[in-house]
């Protein structure tokens, strides 16, 4: 009798999404997998996508949202929406789409995708190691020696870069290395601006200003915060942004200017009070940052900073919450086919290791970001195709007790939002997340909670 060959060590450097599919699909394929997380626990970011619903993927995904799509089209055709549907439903997640084509999971909660991934890991026999930043890859005989960051040391025939945007891993290797930058991300502006209008939202028509000239419009929903603006209209201006940029509202985009000034007019004549101009039109508080910037008071002034209410552009707020990075490895010296690298051969990088996503043009087009994982079919050797983007969580909703109570409040079944009369604070079962906005002190106000 011949002897049997063990199954191939693979590694994957990174338990988020594509990690984690990754290592489902080499385990399926027999090989003995281990994946190397440098945070206490898998699938941290990936709980915080979709607003905490997990947008899988999208029907209308096409190799035309990435800066490569000559790199991306064999793996979309190879792993289309329905087939990554396909790969969840295998393993007992049921997933439905909405309007606008965005795929989640039936429980509409994250922790619903992150469950069926660890659980399908734990069937196959994939070992989690966490708390295990991989410091450097070394290729040796035909497999790999990595070295952890305390000097520890692992073997493996075939190794999966799945450490996301900012991997260090790759260079070192012999590999081109686009600098990392963060995009689809907040704006930090001049605070007198916004002073007083942390967590207002307003539509209106957003045009980037540089040096005299416009570089840039759409119209949308801007969310205000302490340093600056977010929401998917800031996130989507931040591909074109440099500090120094003027950032022009216009806060009734629907009327133009002279139309506008008559309808103020009119309202005027309405108040008896000046102050209650804006009521009716704006919330309280952004009236009141119109009023402050007037000199005259008139009509026409008051319609004019309406129509073009400027804030100076700092330069991307918190980083740490861009939903995707620019910039990784050179795609072309990747085989599109495989992802396996030309220079490496056994050595494989997915998602935002690779420049996939480029700000000119990655856009937000739902809540947030969606998050796409492709997963191609694994041969004996556990090679792997797959993709993933990941984002971050803002999440609203209304109390059902007024602030000033002493209660918790349930929220689904992953937040819990907890007042004391002196203060709001929320925790989730991924920890602790941070209160933005409370907008009111009664039953039924407004609060903004961040993951």
């Amino acid at each position: 009798m011949g002897r049997k060959e063990a199954p191939r060590r693979v590694a994957v450097i990174g338990g988020g999404a594509g990690g984690l599919c990754a290592a489902i699909a080499a385990g399926q394929a027999g090989a003995d997998v281990a994946i190397f997380e440098q945070a206490n626990r898998v699938g941290k970011k990936l709980l915080k996508t979709g607003n905490g619903r997990c947008n899988l993927s999208n029907t209308h995904v096409s190799p035309e949202h990435y800066n490569r799509p000559d790199f991306v089209a064999p793996v979309l055709a190879d792993t289309p929406c329905s087939a990554l549907r396909s790969f969840f439903g295998s393993l007992g997640l049921w997933t439905v789409t909405d309007e606008e084509g965005r795929v989640y999971p039936r429980s509409d909660t994250a922790a619903s995708v992150l469950d069926v991934l660890r659980l399908g890991c734990e069937a196959l026999g994939v070992a989690e190691r966490c708390s295990t930043e991989i410091a450097a890859i070394a290729p040796q005989g035909r497999g790999f020696t990595l070295t952890a960051r305390t000097g520890e040391k692992f073997f493996a025939d075939r190794v999966i870069v799945a450490a996301g945007g900012g991997t260090s891993l790759l260079r070192p290797l012999g590999h081109k290395m686009i600098p990392f930058s963060p995009v689809l991300c907040p704006l930090k502006t001049d605070t007198e601006s916004i002073r007083g209008l942390t967590g207002l939202r307003c539509a209106c028509r957003a045009e980037l200003i540089r040096r005299g000239k416009s570089v840039y419009t759409e119209e949308g929903e801007i969310l205000f915060r302490d340093f600056g603006v977010s929401g998917i209209l800031a996130l989507n201006l931040s591909r074109h942004v440099l500090p120094g940029d003027t950032l022009s509202l216009d806060l009734l985009p629907e009327l133009p200017l002279d139309a506008l000034t008559k309808k103020l007019a009119v309202q005027k004549a309405l108040r008896q009070n000046g102050a209650d101009l804006f009521t009716g039109i704006f919330h309280r508080r952004l009236g009141e940052a119109i009023a402050r910037r007037a000199k005259s008071g008139e009509i026409s002034e008051l319609a004019r900073i309406i129509k073009n209410y400027c804030l100076s552009v700092l330069g991307p707020g918190d980083t740490q919450h861009a939903q995707v990075t620019r910039g990784g490895a050179d795609t072309a010296e990747f085989d599109p086919e495989t992802l396996e690298s030309r220079r490496v051969p056994g050595l494989y990088a997915v998602g935002e290791a690779l420049k996939v996503a480029s700000g000119a043009v990655t856009k937000c087009t739902g809540a947030t970001k969606p998050a796409y994982v492709c997963v191609g079919p694994a041969n004996a050797a556990g090679e792997v195709p797959c993709v993933a983007v990941q984002d971050y969580m803002e999440f609203e909703t209304t109390l059902g007790v007024a602030p000033a109570e002493n209660a918790t409040v349930a929220v689904g079944n992953k937040l819990t939002i907890h007042t004391d009369g002196a203060s709001v604070t929320a925790t989730t079962t991924s920890g602790v997340a941070e209160v933005l906005v409370i907008d009111g002190q009664t039953v039924g106000s407004r609060v903004v909670v961040r993951f």
